[in-house]
């Protein structure tokens, strides 16, 4: 800990412990009806609500900027930008008719989030957790255990409800349709949130994130709403009184230190949105400085120059980048400057999300999960981040960004202006040229075949676990999983071998823990551990260190090698390494091999690898106990194992068992569901071998015939293509060639050797290697 952070934190408990002592008071205060919460310019404007011309409010255009819906009497003589809700309707009908639905759901009250639905046919009780019933207290927000020793009760389920998204869809339905019933309802429910719920008293003003989130609902809700005529002029007071009150609550607990990534950055955009828009608020101007200086400052912390998120977590990358999104639409819209680092740095991040894509439209689950959306227009389609590829398109011009977000989106649609938006129409729609993407900071290779929804997809994981770990036993909290070598495939686009997601973080710790470890991912687990240990909920420690080998392309095949050393605090010092190549664009092959280099006292180990599958798939070991068949809705992905001179203790397939490892996966946040997953067992001493081959099919076609099949060779035809994979042979617990495995192409009259090429970690930049792990070599017959 830094003398800075020692002293920002000390004056922080000093400051706390006065802020106590005034709590009351300024509740009293802030809550006057009389209070003014506009600057000294402005304070006249404060007539206008008390007379109840709201109209006379927005043609004094001084205390705001421009929103992304124009709410301009100048532009708009009934002040409504109705133009637009016409033209959502014509270019998004879909969204359009699902918005209607959504918002007559929410007239009812009933609302679903984090795997709960809640339904409040009277009043909502903001205090309590929806799933459980369990009241948290009122009183001074740092005097509330938030994190309740009642293992059933998540505070993400009343924080959620909090955040008060659902009145964004409750405001746009109202300047879609008109429909007094929609306002009548925004106007009860800030109304009752806002005297349930007094400054900084309850469970909604315990994490300044929270507060921030909140803000954006209640500035989208504003914007909506003050661009359709007849607003009620008590719900425009609460709703800018709210926003001030969010950014003088924001500025004083920045997470500068408590959380300094998704959770900062999800303040200071908040924070900078409140001051940037409303310049006519108190301490505008000092809240807008603070944010934006930060919010530049810390882009290159929060993201890899590779553009992906250093906390490893893909819906946590898109969290964060949604809110350095609207921060930058804002400056836009107004005609600000941005500077180039943070647009470059903002056009990396989206495309590294398009590089993760798969075939449909979604991202792989990994890391930790809360179904969070900072760019929030309805309720969304999870892992469906393609409208921040429609605004990467517009904003960089890119063919690439547009195919991918395959159309406009409604994240574009009410986030930029009009003109922006007629760009997107003139971008040419061209399909990206990159079946191999190595993204070298965060860790990730894809190996695909192209963009279209049937294309194969297959990705590894070979990155840090997550920003800011130690790797002595000091804990220390994080997103990221235990996932070092993991692997995805998505044959024909159907993803099937997957990342099984993330459950919870309270209410559930077993399956908190299971879902981060390595036995919920699929690579190879050593003795039962994980590659790291799970200190408590979110906490780590031993982060491991590890290293790409080699990266291969070829004209018969792209190939990644890598290894990690997690397992080095076992005693013999395993390492585990793994090749895996995409083999002319129609199977992969994976070797995992771990060896010691104390080879002479190597040990004997528990050694599992377990497949994960989507839950619409059925999984069965064949006959041999060597071939996993995975059967989707369309496609099939066949595993052969190889495994000479090693003998399984054990295979099996778990499904929607009563434990967490029993065969279940988690897409959203507690969106737990029955999913198959397999794993063969070994008992063997190191070194130790494993080839496996993904031989993908279209459901019920025979394009793939076997040919021969044995412990050591496996032949087989994919239509008139012939490959044969042969494994070394074992001698004395070693091998008796240099090299692990040959895929051989016998149609290219090429082969591939996986090399046993023993690199000893840390050994500094002069350390030779005299052959590569991958080699291409020539077929003699």
């Amino acid at each position: 800990m830094s003398r800075h952070e020692i002293k920002y934190r000390v004056g922080e408990h000093f400051r706390i412990r006065k802020e106590r002592q005034a709590f009351e008071e300024e509740v009293q205060l802030l809550h006057a009806e009389g209070f003014n919460f506009f600057n000294s310019k402005f304070r006249s404007l404060m007539a206008d609500f008390r007379e109840g011309n709201v109209q006379g409010l927005l043609q004094n255009t001084g205390w705001r900027r421009k929103f992304p819906i124009s709410i301009d009497p100048l532009e708009h003589p009934n002040y409504a930008d109705q133009h637009k809700a016409e033209l959502f309707k014509e270019l998004l009908p879909h969204e359009y008719e699902q918005s209607l639905l959504r918002a007559k759901v929410l007239l009812q009250r009933r609302y679903a989030f984090l795997g709960v639905e809640a339904h409040y046919p009277d009043k909502i009780t903001w205090q309590n957790d929806p799933a459980t019933g369990h009241k948290f207290p009122s009183g001074f927000y740092h005097d509330i255990d938030i994190f309740t020793s009642n293992g059933k009760v998540d505070i993400k389920h009343v924080w959620e409800l909090n955040r008060l998204q659902f009145l964004i869809e409750l405001a746009k339905a109202w300047y879609l349709t008109r429909e007094t019933q929609y306002r009548d309802e925004i106007d009860v429910l800030v109304a009752d949130w806002y005297k349930e719920n007094p400054y900084k008293s309850g469970v909604a003003w315990t994490s300044a994130l929270e507060v921030a989130v909140r803000a954006f609902s209640l500035f989208w809700t504003l914007n909506f709403y003050l661009a359709t005529p007849n607003p009620t002029t008590r719900t425009v007071h609460l709703l800018l009184k709210l926003l001030y009150l969010s950014g003088k609550f924001i500025y004083e607990n920045l997470s500068i230190y408590f959380s300094p990534y998704n959770h900062l950055i999800g303040e200071l955009g908040a924070l900078f949105m409140i001051g940037y828009l409303f310049p006519g608020f108190s301490e505008a101007d000092v809240w807008q400085e603070r944010a934006w200086d930060l919010l530049v400052d810390q882009i290159d912390k929060q993201f890899h120059k590779d553009g992906g998120t250093v906390e490893q977590a893909t819906f946590y990358h898109h969290f964060t980048l949604g809110f350095y999104l609207q921060s930058a639409a804002f400056i836009r819209q107004n005609n600000g400057r941005i500077p180039a680092v943070l647009d470059q740095y903002i056009e990396k991040a989206i495309e590294f999300a398009l590089y993760l894509t798969r075939p449909d439209g979604t991202l792989p689950w990994i890391g930790d999960i809360d179904a969070a959306r900072s760019l929030y227009f309805s309720y969304p389609a999870h892992w469906d981040f393609r409208g921040f590829q429609a605004i990467g398109a517009i904003w960089y011009g890119r063919s690439d960004m547009k195919n991918a977000s395959g159309g406009l989106r409604e994240e574009a649609f009410w986030l930029l202006p009009g003109k922006e938006q007629e760009k997107f129409a003139h971008i040419p729609l061209i399909e990206p040229v990159m079946p191999f993407v190595n993204l070298p900071d965060s860790g990730y290779t894809v190996m695909r075949t192209g963009w279209q929804s049937e294309d194969h997809y297959s990705m590894i994981d070979c990155g840090p676990i997550a920003d800011g770990l130690f790797k002595d036993s000091t804990p220390s909290a994080a997103h990221g999983h235990a996932d070092l070598l993991s692997i995805e495939i998505a044959p024909f686009g159907e993803s099937i071998l997957i990342d099984p997601g993330f459950s919870n973080y309270r209410g559930g710790y077993q399956w908190h823990m299971h879902f981060r470890s390595t036995a919920s991912h699929n690579t190879l687990e050593i003795d039962g551990l994980s590659q790291l240990e799970q200190i408590g909920i979110l906490s780590w420690a031993y982060a491991p260190d590890f290293q790409t080998l080699q990266l291969y392309s070829g004209p018969h095949a792209h190939g990644f090698c890598g290894e990690h050393y997690a397992y080095h605090r076992l005693l013999d010092k395993p390492t585990h390494r793994r090749y895996f190549l995409f083999i002319d664009r129609c199977f992969w092959v994976s070797v995992d091999f771990v060896y010691s280099h104390m080879r002479n006292k190597a040990f004997e180990h528990q050694i599992v690898h377990h497949f994960h599958l989507n839950s619409q798939v059925d999984a069965s070991w064949q006959n041999d106990r060597k071939t996993l068949l995975a059967t989707g809705e369309r496609a099939e992905l066949c595993a052969h194992l190889l495994h000479p001179g090693v003998i399984s203790t054990g295979s099996e397939i778990r499904i929607g068992g009563p434990k967490p490892q029993d065969g279940w996966i988690s897409p959203t946040y507690r969106d737990r569901r029955e999913a198959p997953v397999a794993s063969v067992s070994f008992h063997h001493r190191l070194p130790f071998k494993l080839v496996t081959v993904y031989l993908p099919n279209v459901k019920d076609d025979g394009h793939v015939k076997i040919l021969d099949k044995s412990h050591k060779q496996f032949t087989f035809r994919i239509d008139d293509k012939k490959y044969e994979i042969e494994v070394a042979h074992p001698k004395n617990g070693g091998v008796q060639t240099n090299y692990l495995a040959t895929i051989k192409m016998h149609h290219a009259r090429k082969a591939l050797r996986l090399m046993d090429v023993v690199h000893v970690p840390n050994q500094g930049p002069n350390q030779k290697q005299t052959k590569m792990p991958i080699e291409e070599v020539e077929m003699v017959y």
